[in-house]
Order: structure tokens, then C-alpha cells, then sequence
């Protein structure tokens, strides 16, 4: 090889090198939304009827409620953010990312929300 071929080959490496460190540099600066989102097939939820949406959304809060109580008490013992990190965080992502889809599915077709200020009572 000569000395051209060489440095060509150094430069071709270093710059494999600072992308790949700029791509994982970007993995870690997700925020649990993005990651939420990614996580998500956007059409995952399309072919619910209403009922099955809502159903849905109960099963995947409650399920976020019960990761954040896992992961609240896991803390709290020594090497408890590790344990969360493997164990919890990825599915806790995934159920905020679930919701948001749910949410907007919901909305798009026009669903009735769940909320504290419906009665679920029938006007005649």
C-alpha cells in the first residue's frame, strides 16, 4: 500500500468512527415520548371499534400504574435504577407510546373519552 492509500484508509475509519459515535450519542438524548412513539406501530390500533379502544386504554394504564409502582418500590433498594433500567423502563416506555396512539385513534374517530366529568347516562 502507499502512503495515500494509508491516510485515505486512516480518514475513512475516523469518520466511520465519528458517526457511529454521533449516532449512539443521539440514541441516549431520546426522550421517553420519541421513544414511546418508535416504539409503536403507527396503525396498531386503526382496526379497534370504539369499545375495543377504550378497553385497551384501561388495560395499558392500568399496566403503566402498576410499572410505576414496581419501579417506585424497586428504588428504593441498593442497585434499584439498574433493576428499573432492565426490567421496567423499556415496557414503561412502551405503555406511555400505547397510550398516545390510543389517544389519538380515539380522537380520530371520534370516540368517547373517559373522563371524570361524563356521567355515562343516556339523554332522551
Amino acid at each position: 500500500m502507499t502512503d495515500a492509500n494509508r491516510v485515505r484508509r486512516r480518514y475513512v475509519l475516523a469518520c466511520a468512527a465519528a458517526l457511529l459515535a454521533l449516532g449512539l450519542a443521539g440514541c441516549g438524548m431520546l426522550s421517553d415520548e420519541v421513544a414511546g412513539r418508535a416504539m409503536v406501530s403507527p396503525g396498531r390500533y386503526d382496526v379497534y371499534s370504539c369499545a375495543n379502544i377504550e378497553t385497551r386504554f384501561k388495560e395499558v394504564r392500568d399496566r403503566r400504574v402498576e410499572l410505576e409502582q414496581l419501579m417506585a418500590r424497586s428504588s428504593q433498594t441498593a442497585g434499584g435504577d439498574f433493576v428499573n433500567a432492565i426490567a421496567y423502563r423499556s415496557e414503561y416506555v412502551q405503555t406511555g407510546g400505547d397510550l398516545e396512539v390510543l389517544a389519538r385513534v380515539s380522537a380520530d374517530k371520534k370516540c368517547a373519552v373517559d373522563s371524570k366529568f361524563t356521567s355515562r347516562r343516556t339523554v332522551y
